[in-house]
């Protein structure tokens, strides 16, 4: 009973001492952690990507090393194509203080411009793939983000059907 009763003491106290810590942290060290954490997870996600991608499209080793730097690039090429866009609705935002004034026709044009650019990027990015890739893996490769998108709406529905009917069974058990 003792040890039992010193273990939860040292424990309540590392606890303690965490929260402490995490108290006496400035917003920037808080802020440097989150994006550490951020970091971190943003590289688990891409990981498990490659993995997903090399498997769904049958990479073998040597297309898997050429093709996915060219993919970064492309990422990277949209990425910048996101932010022009945003900087450029953030400065239309700004200049409108009052959202009756806010120039949507403007904004519309900004994303039409974003968009065609995405696709012109996608565009040249797929017919860069021929080098790499065979023509069924390039097939795959084009419906692989409908296919992706539909399954993971496929799951979110699976999901809360599943949780309805817990709720439902929930509530037929109280009512018995």
């Amino acid at each position: 009973m003792r040890n039992i009763l010193l273990a939860t003491i040292f424990f309540t106290s590392i606890f303690a001492q965490g929260q402490t810590d995490r108290r006496s942290m400035s917003d920037s060290d808080k802020m440097e952690v989150r994006k550490k954490r951020m970091e971190q997870l943003q590289n688990q996600k891409e990981s498990t990507m490659i993995g997903v991608q090399t498997n769904y499209l049958n990479l073998s080793p040597d297309q898997a090393e050429k093709f996915f730097p060219m993919q970064n690039e492309y990422k990277d090429k949209v990425r910048e194509a996101q932010k022009k866009y945003r900087e450029k609705i953030g400065s239309l935002r700004s200049k409108a203080k009052d959202a009756s004034k806010f120039d949507v026709d403007s904004a519309i044009k900004y994303q039409l411009q974003m968009k065609e650019k995405l696709a012109k990027l996608e565009s040249e990015f797929l017919k860069s793939t021929t080098s790499v890739l065979s023509n069924e893996q390039r097939a795959r490769l084009v419906f692989q983000e409908e296919r992706m998108k539909s399954n993971a709406l496929k799951k979110r529905t699976d999901e809360r059907i599943s949780e309805m009917s817990k709720r439902n069974f929930d509530r037929k058990k109280k009512l018995r």
